[in-house]
């Protein structure tokens, strides 16, 4: 994993700018200031170290320590940094570039630092004082790491990150706190990354980590909450428990943690943060492994979370959080159709277990989130407002639902509100491949294309095979008639719509014999998989064949494949957008 520098946390004034290095955030006379995250770490350098000379190189090895970078793409960034602070129109110098040597910050620079965590912790140690002084949490943001088994096995590698899931689970109904999601911390799984330098990465002000061991009916659980700033611990504690009793602990350590944090919580929040989901250890367990093969993302892993989702279910009928897995897993396979699975069966499938999940519990964000977007692609989109609403009002700090929103709003034809809210769902999952590649498909849906590269290319710097940031980077260069560049970038991506937009790309550049070789292969496999019309339509588009890429989008529109809400949105489609019969399309998909 690419380490980022040490930074300390703290909050930087310059001109009307203010920076939030624990935030990850610049605003301009309280207005948001949207910067790619190698953007931000560049200026976030300049600014701790007002009036000193940066050299190249020591930006460069500071910035991109494990990464082979030319002096062009730190030019890059500087030159994207002058426009952004506005030098160009204001006449205010805030970076002078020092010939064949680097760069300083010479803005006048005004740092507030944070309030003192010993003074914090003094009178947290003092009750009275904490309910007569009203005190304001010392920590904002916090990371759940995975919990290291100190025995090594596939088992104890599901009871790590399964706990961890489930208090970001129950920490997460704190509004007074941003907890960083499940799949921002995966990657932590397995490296010996101290708690702070993952803080640092993650951009948080604290961290809870620590050690799982079972053995037989017994766990010890050693957890400690660390500074990310200081790197001292806030708290810490060790638990010795039989396992039918890890319950009990979870409830024990999401409390501490909110004292430890000063947190003052409502009613609803303490209700909230002592709730449990289900009585029964066995079905606790199935649904610790389902979110485990889950968050893998593959074909393999879905197949068997959903198992693992059914058989909790089966233990435990009232399990709401099992019946939201269940559908987030079936609306995946329904969404990317990764097996022989039809979408429209997936989406049905999703939309029972979503509407269980809300049944049984209406106040758990992650179910209206889940229904929300099943029913987009259900074409249901009034509903998938009000289920957005919903989630929002429940989960406001719920990173997928603001990511889902964004594109909700996209196509609907709010792309100016989509922006915003993108970017939102960024500060609250600042490390997501994701969301930052999803950042750059909003500019990409409102054909600003030279900004989607910028922020493709931030998630490939976050991950260098993430195959949707090279996706969505053959995408842009394709609008921008780049087609080698589009070609080579699509070859990288996987997946059936990967190489179906290779064969659009191949045809619109010139190579026919390419795409028509592509078109036969995808139909062959028709018998084996599901293949989405609407991915035959984009090959029929690149070459030229309208007529029978509007006859594939009308079956797609009936099978409700994946990308049909994608309509209003995709540059490919222009050719036919004022044909009568896409027009129509349109209407069915609610677009009319």
């Amino acid at each position: 994993m690419t380490q980022t520098p040490k930074q300390p946390a703290g909050l930087f004034e310059f001109g009307p700018f203010r920076l939030d290095s624990a935030e990850r955030t610049l605003t301009r006379d309280g207005a948001l200031v949207s910067l790619p995250p190698k953007v931000f770490d560049t200026l976030l350098t300049l600014v701790q170290n007002p009036g000193r000379l940066m050299r190249k190189d020591d930006l460069i090895n500071r910035l991109w320590p494990d990464s082979f970078v030319e002096e062009a793409t730190l030019a890059r960034n500087i030159s994207d940094l002058r426009k952004t602070l506005g030098e160009s129109f204001t006449g205010e110098k805030y970076i002078e570039t020092v010939p064949k040597s680097g760069y300083r910050f010479v803005a006048d620079v005004r740092r507030i630092d944070p309030p003192s965590r010993d003074i914090v912790l003094a009178r947290h140690t003092r009750a009275s004082l904490v309910i007569e002084q009203q005190l304001e949490p010392a920590v904002r943001s916090i990371a759940v790491l995975p919990f290291q088994p100190l025995d090594k096995s596939d088992d104890n590698d599901f009871l790590g990150l399964g706990l961890a899931d489930a208090l970001i689970t129950k920490l997460s109904n704190i509004r007074q706190i941003t907890v960083r999601p499940t799949r921002s911390v995966m990657s932590y799984a397995h490296t010996s990354v101290n708690a702070a330098t993952a803080g640092r990465e993650l951009g948080v002000e604290a961290v809870l980590d620590g050690s799982i061991q079972r053995s037989g009916d017994r766990i010890r659980i050693t957890v400690q909450l660390v500074d990310t700033s200081s790197e001292n611990p806030l708290w810490a504690a060790q638990f010795d428990e039989k396992f039918t009793d890890v319950f009990s602990v979870e409830d024990s350590i999401s409390d501490q943690v909110a004292r430890a944090l000063t947190l003052r919580l409502s009613g609803e929040e303490q209700k909230q943060l002592s709730k449990r989901y289900t009585e029964n250890i066995d079905a606790f367990e199935l649904y610790l492994r389902g979110r485990y093969h889950w968050n893998r993302r593959t074909s393999a892993g879905i197949e068997k979370s959903i198992q693992c989702f059914k058989r909790a279910i089966e233990l435990d009928p009232n399990y709401s959080l099992a019946y939201a897995g269940l559908a987030d897993a079936y609306t995946f396979l329904g969404d990317v159709g990764l097996t022989a699975i039809r979408p429209l069966d997936a989406f049905t499938a999703a939309r029972q277990a979503a509407l269980a999940a809300i049944e049984l519990d209406d106040r758990l964000a992650e179910g209206h989130t889940a229904l929300a977007h099943i029913d987009m692609h259900c074409y249901r989109w009034a509903e998938a407002r009000q289920a957005f609403d919903r989630a929002i009002e429940l989960g406001p700090n719920y990173a997928h639902s603001r990511q889902l929103n964004a594109f909700y709003l996209a196509f609907n034809g709010q792309l100016k509100e989509a922006q915003p809210e993108i970017r939102r769902a960024l500060r609250l999952d600042p490390l997501s491949l994701s969301i930052t590649n999803d950042v750059g498909v909003i500019h990409y849906f409102a054909r600003e294309y030279d900004q989607a590269i910028d922020w493709f290319q931030a998630a490939l710097e976050l991950s260098a095979n993430f195959d949707r940031a090279h996706h969505w980077m053959g995408a842009a260069y394709e609008q921008e008639n780049l087609f080698d560049e589009a070609i080579l970038h699509y070859r990288m991506a996987v997946g059936i719509e990967s190489r179906a937009a290779l064969a659009h790309a191949y045809a619109r550049g010139g190579y026919k014999a390419e795409a028509i070789k592509i078109r036969d292969e995808l139909l062959a496999e028709t018998s084996l998989k599901y293949i989405s019309p609407y991915d035959l339509a984009m090959i029929h588009l690149g070459l030229d064949e309208r007529a029978e890429a509007v006859g594939q989008l009308e079956k797609a529109c009936q099978e409700h494949s994946g990308w049909m809400i994608y309509l209003t949105v995709d540059p490919r489609l222009d050719p036919i957008r004022s044909a009568p019969e896409f027009e129509a399309i349109l209407r069915v998909v609610g677009f009319g």
